[in-house]
């Protein structure tokens, strides 16, 4: 059984639905379900990296916070610090430089490049690359929640592409599935298990920051007119997340 939008769907092992769906498929071993006509594609940019990287999936997880507060959460690049304190966070830079966003047919996307601390890089324990380092996070998202978050270091040069999949059960509770495809952490191009295990402990860790601020979210849903919250600049991919639902919602 799927609960996706206060309704519970029934998948056999034939692939019959009842209810009856617009569309089924399978990509990246999960079940995807369209109620009706979808308005955007699945993303294609991880299917073409899955043969060149190591993929893990973390443990699903559910949350009592809407799936548009969820969406919201992971695309705010300024509460790393403060959110994230326990993990990656307390080197992160409190002040967010400005950063472009690009519209894209149901979506946008946004580059940014940024500086963090990579004591993990085995060039900075043989004395090749110092510790602060450079990195290039680009945001992607389509409508209404797929979310990918790669990050590239530009000078180590691993990447760590994290997809994130938000399932609207109900207004009060959302399944996540989160994915991560490797390449180059340790200094090799394909991570072995232990490093591959370490990387999913760690995001499940972040993920874990993540829940516990939203266990305090008590709003219904997610307000989509931008005069309903004060936003300031680092907000951006937040207003445009909204502007995306938004037009959604409205056709």
């Amino acid at each position: 059984m799927v609960r996706l939008l206060g309704r519970q769907w029934r998948i056999t092992g034939t692939g019959d639905v009842e209810p009856a769906p617009y569309g089924l498929c399978v990509r990246w071993g999960l079940v995807w379900l369209a109620p009706s006509a979808p308005v955007a594609d699945l993303f294609d940019e991880p299917d073409a990296e899955d043969a060149g990287y190591v993929g893990a999936w973390l443990p699903p997880v559910r949350t009592g916070a809407n799936a548009g507060f969820v969406a919201d959460n992971f695309l705010d690049v300024a509460h790393f610090p403060f959110v994230h304190a326990g993990t990656f966070g307390a080197g992160e830079e409190k002040v967010v430089p400005g950063y472009g966003v690009v519209d894209e047919p149901w979506g946008f996307r946004s580059v940014q490049d940024q500086w963090f601390d990579n004591p993990e890089d085995p060039g900075v324990a043989a004395g090749l690359r110092p510790v602060r380092q450079r990195r290039r996070a680009t945001y992607v998202y389509r409508a209404p929640f797929q979310l990918l978050l790669r990050l590239s270091e530009l000078d180590a040069g691993a990447v760590k592409t994290i997809l994130f999949f938000v399932q609207p059960e109900t207004l009060t509770s959302t399944r996540i599935y989160t994915k991560m495809l490797l390449h180059g952490i340790g200094g090799v191009d394909r991570p072995g298990p232990d490093v591959v295990a370490r990387e999913v402990a760690f995001e499940e860790a972040v993920l874990a920051e993540d829940l516990a601020l939203q266990e305090h979210v008590t709003l219904p849903g997610l307000p989509l007119a931008n005069r309903a919250e004060l936003h300031v600049r680092a907000d951006r991919l937040g207003i445009a997340l909204r502007r995306e639902l938004r037009r959604m919602v409205t056709g």
